[in-house]
């Protein structure tokens, strides 16, 4: 009779040094290839961004109202303009849409941080501001949408009106508030 060798297991068969079947070993490596590579990512979108300061030029063929509000809006003040209760508020029937040109133009270029008041409820979040990403005609179509959809009733925003605000208002360094706006 002869005498059988005791199976053998992966490890044993491996010749000396070859890796093990743990790839520990690669997660620090791609944890900072990822973080890299988030690093390069965001230089670059921030690279095709103007400066703050820098006016977005206009596209060949402008956008509709409608285009840009899905495109910049839609995500907190919904398809219909009603927002999300508590969260973000509407731009139907609201004062901050409808009677105040210049506040509009300002929170919709350069953002806004609550608390603030519309239409009896409170909303304490922060709106960014689309001054780098909107040009003067762009930001005017898409406020006369707001201004003139769901019902609202409000007047024309034209890109001079929008240029104006960006003259007289540079860039601030953080979003207004409600007390910043109160006070200009």
């Amino acid at each position: 009779m002869s005498e059988e060798s005791p199976p053998t297991t992966d490890e044993e068969s491996r010749p000396p040094g070859a890796a093990g079947g743990s790839y520990t070993w690669l997660i620090p490596i791609v944890t900072v290839v990822v973080v890299v590579g988030a690093v390069v990512v965001g230089l670059v979108i921030q690279s095709d961004l103007p400066a703050p300061d820098e006016i977005p030029e206009a596209p060949e063929e402008l956008p509709t109202g409608e285009e840009l509000y899905v495109r910049h809006c839609t995500q907190c003040h919904g398809r219909d303009g009603l927002g999300v209760a508590r969260r973000y508020p509407p731009l139907v029937d609201t004062d901050w849409v409808l009677r105040d040109d210049e506040r509009l133009i300002l929170v919709t270029l350069y953002g806004l941080r609550g608390p603030i008041e519309v239409r009896g409820e409170r909303y304490d979040d922060v709106m960014p501001g689309f001054s780098r990403h909107l040009s003067n005609e762009e930001a005017a179509i898409l406020l006369t949408y707001i201004r003139t959809s769901w019902g609202n009733d409000g007047d024309e925003i034209s890109a001079d009106d929008v240029a104006a605000v960006r003259e007289r208002y540079p860039p601030p360094d953080d979003p207004w508030t409600m007390e910043r706006l109160d006070e200009r």
